[in-house]
This record gives structure tokens, C-alpha cells and sequence, in this order.
């Protein structure tokens, strides 16, 4: 059971890192994505903080899971 629940987590977080980095590259490689977007560096932002907080809750499950 343990296992399965630090599994889901796991796939959880790198989920979240994968659609911020894909939300990423299409507003800095997709001209139609930039022109639908007039907040474009808010957007950007918000996906660097999205990828962010998913590393570190990976960084914080492996500490977590090393340590019980």
C-alpha cells in the first residue's frame, strides 16, 4: 500500500512538471499561443512556478520516503 501511494505521488508531481514545461514551450514556440495571450509573461510564470513546486515536491518524496 505504501508503494502504491508514493507511486501515485510520484506520477502526480512528474505529470505537473511535464504540463508546465509543455505549457512553456508552446508559448515560447507557438506564435498562436502568444497572440491568445495578452498576459503572456504572467502565463510563463505561472508555469515555471507550476514546474517548480512539482520538483520540489519530488525532492520532498524521496527525502520523506528515504527517511521512513
Amino acid at each position: 500500500m505504501k508503494q502504491l501511494a508514493f507511486d501515485a505521488l510520484r506520477y502526480k508531481y512528474e505529470a505537473q512538471k511535464k504540463n508546465a514545461v509543455f505549457i512553456y514551450k508552446n508559448y515560447t514556440t507557438n506564435p498562436v499561443a502568444v497572440g491568445g495571450h495578452p498576459n503572456l509573461l504572467e502565463e510563463m510564470d505561472k508555469a515555471v512556478q507550476m514546474w517548480e513546486s512539482a520538483n520540489s515536491k519530488l525532492d520532498a518524496l524521496d527525502v520523506l520516503d528515504s527517511e521512513s
